[in-house]
C-alpha cells in the first residue's frame, strides 16, 4: 500500500504535496484504513504566490474569452494527438517517403473526428474528461477466458466480461454502448456417429 500510494504521489508532485496521508494497520500488518488531510494553509500560500502569464496573438478579436477559449481547444487538440499517435503506434514519422507522411496524417484527422464526437457528447451530458481519462475509464472493463478440458480431452472455452464500473457505465449510457461488447452463448457439439469398418463385422460374423 506505501509503494502505491508513493507511485501516485510521485506521478502527481504538484497536488500531492497539499495532502498528508495516513495508512493504519493492525497487529499482523495489514491495512486497516486510509485517511487523507488537505494542508489548506500550504495551499493557499502558493495560490497567492502564483503569477500571471499573457497570451498574444494575431486573430482579431476584441473579446478575451473568445481568445482564451481558442486556446484552450488548440491545447485539447495537442494532448488528444500526443495520446493517439502513442494509441496508433504512429511515431516514428518515416518523412523520407511522401505516401507514409500522407497516410500518418490521414489517420490521424481520421483518429482525431472520432475522439472529437465522442467528447462532444459525453461534455453534452456534463462528463469533461480528457481522452486519455476516457481510455483509463474503459480499461477498467476486462474480458476473461477460462480454458480447460472435458473428459475426453476436448478444449473448452468460457469468454465473459467484467462488469463495467460505474464511471464507465455512465459513458455507455451517454454513448448509447451496451454494457457488455457481446452476450454469451452456450453451444452444444454434436457426437458424430462413424459406421464401423466393414473389416471387423467380418471378423465377428465369422467368429
Amino acid at each position: 500500500m506505501h509503494q502505491a500510494i508513493g507511485r501516485i504521489q510521485q506521478k502527481y508532485p504538484s497536488v500531492s504535496k497539499y495532502y498528508k496521508i495516513g495508512v493504519q494497520t493492525d497487529t499482523n500488518g495489514n491495512v486497516t484504513s486510509i485517511d487523507y488531510r488537505k494542508d489548506t494553509q500550504l495551499h493557499a500560500q502558493e495560490q497567492s504566490e502564483q503569477g500571471v502569464y499573457f497570451l498574444r496573438t494575431n486573430m482579431d478579436v476584441e473579446e478575451e474569452r473568445i481568445v482564451w477559449e481558442i486556446y484552450n481547444i488548440i491545447r485539447e487538440i495537442e494532448s488528444t494527438f500526443r495520446c493517439l499517435k502513442t494509441d496508433l503506434d504512429l511515431r516514428p514519422i518515416y518523412h523520407k517517403r511522401d505516401d507514409a507522411t500522407m497516410a500518418h496524417l490521414h489517420l490521424g484527422i481520421l483518429a482525431y473526428t472520432v475522439v472529437n464526437t465522442v467528447r462532444q457528447r459525453l461534455k453534452v451530458s456534463g462528463i469533461n474528461h480528457s481522452w486519455t481519462e476516457i481510455l483509463r475509464i474503459a480499461r477498467t472493463q476486462k474480458m476473461v477466458t477460462t480454458r480447460g478440458t472435458n473428459m475426453t480431452d476436448q478444449l473448452i472455452e468460457v469468454r465473459k466480461s467484467s462488469v463495467p464500473t460505474q464511471d464507465f457505465q455512465r459513458i455507455l449510457d451517454v454513448m448509447g454502448y451496451k454494457k457488455y461488447p457481446f452476450v454469451k452463448k452456450s453451444v452444444v457439439h454434436k457426437i458424430e456417429h462413424h459406421p464401423p469398418e466393414t473389416s471387423n463385422l467380418r471378423r465377428i460374423s465369422s467368429a
